[in-house]
């Protein structure tokens, strides 16, 4: 099995970041748009394109747009510019899974997050603006990062990702952009959970996974149930991990606590939310196989609030 860090941050001071621009081809180029001013939804376009103008250059396939994604990394980026941090935890407590389930996800989701580390409370602006210049400078600082602290490089040349959503804020007063880029695994499609259940309450858990994958089991994870977080915390964080999962559902043939019924390349197991009766933020998780791989990795990750 496998957990890659799922989230990196990178702090903006208010003048800006001081990376070198992007370079690259495409409709959007920087220097016939530096100038430009750039609405919310064309500049969520310019940086999908910047994206992918380095993931081909690293010859891998392009990311979609996915708004649930898109939904999780506004949230995220309105709440780092009205408390003045960087991080993967929210204000509230929050986490990139979280709030990528709250927004309807369902998929396994890896956040870059880019903002203020001052903690300085500012006001969001309801019509910001943005130029080419200022979005190539933090793409452009995500993707020359050095190993190994390369973080974002990575998650942004992940071979595995195929969906993105881009979170674009600015403050009122201050002509500095803050950016949440959410990648995201889409390898199936899932039955509901619910958003809330009970220590204790089975959870019968369903879907398939979509060629080139193979199902590899279900897994799930606990941490606390969220907490109001201060910006000196949120700003003395960094990575954040991916909670392992406590327990592993396998296919019949597997050490297993029960298996997973399979039927192809559907999948379902009925399974309690209880790590020794304690409540929490429990993640279900969907791990597969893809192609020349004997790795499981997870290609679903979603939250149940379980009181």
């Amino acid at each position: 099995m496998s957990t890659r860090a799922a989230a990196f941050c990178l702090g903006l001071l208010a003048c800006g970041c001081n990376a070198p621009g992007h370079s690259g081809g495409g409709k959007l180029s920087p220097g016939d748009l530096a100038e430009t001013p750039l609405g919310l939804e064309a500049a969520r376009r310019y940086v999908l394109d910047a994206v992918n103008r380095d993931r081909r250059a690293a010859g891998l396939q392009p990311v979609v747009r996915d708004e649930a994604a898109e939904r999780a990394a506004q949230r995220h980026v309105a709440d780092m510019i009205a408390q003045g941090f960087t991080a993967h935890w929210g204000s509230d407590g929050s986490v990139p899974e979280q709030r990528y389930t709250e927004a309807g996800g369902e998929d396994f989701v890896q956040e870059n997050a880019a903002c203020f580390f001052d903690g300085i409370p500012r006001e969001l602006d309801p019509e910001p603006e943005f130029s080419a210049d200022q979005l190539d400078r933090i793409q452009s600082a995500f993707l020359n990062e050095l190993p190994p602290a390369d973080g974002h490089r990575q998650n942004i040349l992940k071979p595995a990702h195929n969906l993105l959503g881009v979170g674009l804020a600015k403050p009122v007063g201050v002509d500095q952009p803050c950016m949440a880029q959410e990648f995201v695994d889409r390898y199936g499609t899932y039955e509901p959970l619910p958003a809330r259940a009970r220590v204790g309450q089975e959870l019968e858990v369903r879907g398939s996974v979509h060629p080139p994958v193979e199902f590899g089991g279900i897994g799930v994870s606990r941490i606390d149930l969220a907490r109001s977080l201060p910006p000196a915390h949120l700003n003395a964080t960094s990575v954040y991990a991916v909670p392992e999962p406590f327990v592993l559902y396998f296919p019949a043939g597997f050490k297993t606590p029960k298996p997973v019924a399979l039927d192809g390349a559907r999948f379902s197991v009925v399974l309690p939310l209880s790590e020794d009766g304690r409540p929490g933020r429990y993640g279900v998780s969907v791990w597969v196989r893809h192609p020349q791989s004997e790795v499981l990795v997870m290609t679903s990750l979603r939250t149940v609030l379980v009181d």
